[in-house]
Order: structure tokens, then sequence, then C-alpha cells
């Protein structure tokens, strides 16, 4: 099949991609098909046959297993080692939280972290007395990551987190050599991946992380309320659940009270049985149908595509270190307002993209189902804007 029949027959199975220029899925996919017809159905089902019964636990523990499986299929881990959550930022906060912190310890960031990532360290910091050590990566990510953070490691210091894609500029950060180092220095490594997983291939052996906090709702189109956490079997005593339910522990005859020995006993009960169908339908229609391998290759080309375009606008300056690492590109306009901009796009052209307010910039993501004439559109609505 050619890519552009390929193309062609994704973006039918995503209405809003052709319903507007979708240039946002470092927000929030568009959703295709699948996961509407996998949510509806399961509430069909419950809707009909109650939620109740000697199959429902049967029927949710195989929708958990599978979304479990799916997900450990995308990062290159053991179904054991991934928990189920809401979002990047659960995923972020049971790591955070669940260190045994003392006065004193200390915490390796960045200076170009999302809230998901600080919010956490700025608790622990705020109820525990631990110190936030910035790395300073350069003003758009473009300095090594590994010396920068390398300085700042004392013996007090607990947890490194780092996000691979940087959700500012698109640069892809160097994590491995971070890990390796790290891990010679038995400090654990939690990685934000909002802005990776589904963009960039991801494979956590390799990687030697650690620990690395996935959504579903951005890059890999899933559903509101759904994501993953993969958990290292031989980093899980690093932490403590911070919070525990039904599911987090084993139900075994003599078995009074223990926790999972895998990484679900970092989940909660009550996740919508719904959600996680439409989580595990959007993994198999992107590993089966779409294809991990084409998905990752078109996203890359056509944001060096966008890259070299949007060069071309007068007053543009682009932030983005490297064309192509990853599937977000950031500039910004001469005499423009960002957010008036983005509004301007989104009113009077139909265009979706989102601003970066710290940064005071414009930021643009590269789906797989985006299209070249879809960039020259943004391209010459920049141009010809007042």
């Amino acid at each position: 099949m050619s890519d552009l029949s390929h193309i062609q027959r994704i973006r039918q199975e995503m209405p809003a991609t052709t319903s507007h220029i979708y240039f946002n899925a470092g927000t929030f996919g568009p959703l295709p098909g699948c996961v509407l017809q996998a949510m509806q159905a399961h509430l069909q089902h419950e809707y009909s046959d109650g939620r109740i019964g000697p199959a429902a636990w049967e029927i949710t523990s195989a929708i958990r297993d599978n979304a479990r499986r799916s997900v450990a299929r995308l990062l290159n881990a053991d179904a054991g080692e991934i928990a189920l959550t809401d979002n990047t930022g659960e995923g972020m906060n049971i790591i955070s939280y669940g260190i045994n912190w003392r006065e004193g310890d200390e915490a390796i960031t960045t200076n170009h972290e999302h809230f998901n990532a600080l919010g956490p360290l700025y608790q622990i910091r705020d109820r525990f007395g631990v110190v936030i050590r910035f790395a300073d990566i350069g003003p758009v990510g473009d300095r090594p990551v590994l010396q920068a953070v390398a300085d700042l490691i004392t013996p007090h210091t607990r947890l490194i987190v780092l996000s691979h894609v940087l959700w500012t500029t698109g640069a892809v950060l160097n994590i491995s050599e971070v890990c390796h180092m790290a891990r010679e220095a038995g400090i654990p490594v939690l990685i934000d991946g909002a802005q990776s997983a589904g963009a960039i291939p991801i494979d956590v052996k390799a990687l030697d992380v650690d620990f690395y906090a996935i959504p579903m709702q951005k890059w890999l189109c899933g559903p509101d309320g759904t994501g993953a956490l993969y958990v290292r079997h031989e980093s899980q005593n690093y932490v403590t659940p911070t919070y525990v339910g039904y599911i987090s522990v084993k139900h075994e005859e003599g078995v009074e009270w223990e926790l999972e020995d895998r990484a679900q006993r970092f989940e909660f009960s009550g996740r919508q049985p719904a959600s996680l169908a439409g989580q595990a339908a959007v993994l198999k229609w992107l590993e089966e149908t779409v294809g991990y391998e084409w998905l990752f290759t078109r996203i890359s080309s056509l944001n060096a595509y966008a890259y070299s375009a949007l060069k071309t606008v007068p007053g543009l300056t682009m932030l983005t270190p490297t064309p192509g690492a990853s599937g977000l590109l950031s500039f910004t306009l001469e005499g423009r307002d960002e957010k008036e901009v983005v509004k301007q796009l989104c009113d009077m052209h139909n265009i979706y993209i989102r601003s970066i307010p710290s940064l005071k910039s414009l930021r643009v993501s590269t789906g797989f189902y985006n299209t070249e004439e879809e960039i020259d559109t943004l391209v010459q609505v920049l141009k010809e804007m007042e």
C-alpha cells in the first residue's frame, strides 16, 4: 500500500483530522473510530447485562490485562512492569511520593520540565524539606543533559526526574546516558514520557530507565483518563505505594495482607473499564493497522519538512534545535503575540496549534495523520498574517 493511500485510510478513521488542520497532538490527539467502538461496546454490555454476575470480574480483568500487554509491547517491557494510570501526572506522583524522603534529601530535574513533573517535586520539597536542584540544559534544551545532571549529584541525591522529549521545544534528551550514570550511583531515574510515547520509538530496556510515565490522550490518540507507568522489576523496591486498593494486593488463600509482586501494586481500583477497552483498542490499531515503524518515520519526516518550510516565514525564529528528532516544533514570530496567533489561526483558518507561555512561543505537533499540504497551508497563512 502506498503512503498516500495509507494516510487517506488513516484520516478516514479519524474524522477530526479532516474537520480541522490538526497540529496539536502534543495536547490531545484525535480519536480514531476504534476507540469509540470499543468504549461503546463495553458500555452497552454493562447497560444490557449489568456490572455484576459470574463473568463481570473476568471480563474487566481481561480488559486490564489486555491494556497492560499492549503498553508493554509499545515500550518493550514485561506486562508485569506496567501499572495502568489515569495520565502522565499520576505516574509522576506515584513515584515522586513513593520514595521515603528525609529532610535534606535532594532531587534533580531540568529547567524545561512540565508541571506534571515539577508539581510533585514542589510538594515533597514543602512537605519533607527536600532540595530540588535544576540542571541547566540551555534555553531550548540543546546543552548535553548528562554533564548538566552529573554536576549536581551529591551523596544526598535520591531521585532524578527528566523528560524524554521536552514539551517546550521538542528537543530529545539523551536519557540513556543519564540512566546508565545514575545506575552506577544507585540513584533511580523517573522519565516524563508525555511527548515521547507515540511520537518516537521507546525501548525502556535499552534506555535502562527505572520508571517511565506515559499518557494515552496525546500522540497515542487514546481516551482521556488512561495512561501507564513502567516500573522496572529491579527498581520496584525504591518506591512504596502511596495509595492502595483492592487491585493492588494479592487475593490468595492464607494471605491476609500482601502487595502484588508486579507493578499492579501501584494501581488503584475503580478505573473505568470502557476507557481501558478504548486504550487497548487504539494501541492494537496503531500497532497492527497504522504500524509503529511507519508511524514514527512519518512523524519524523513531517517534522523535518515542517521545520524547513516554517523557516521561510519572515520574522520566524525556530527554537527546536534539531529537525525530525520528535513530533514537536517550537518557534517565535517577531512582533506577534503568541496567544493572538493561536486564536487567529483557529478562528479564521481552522488550524489548531498551541502556545508555550514560558517561552512566549508557538508549538506545532506533526502527527502521523497530517499531510505536507496542511503544513504548506500553515506556512502560507503565517506569511500572510497581519
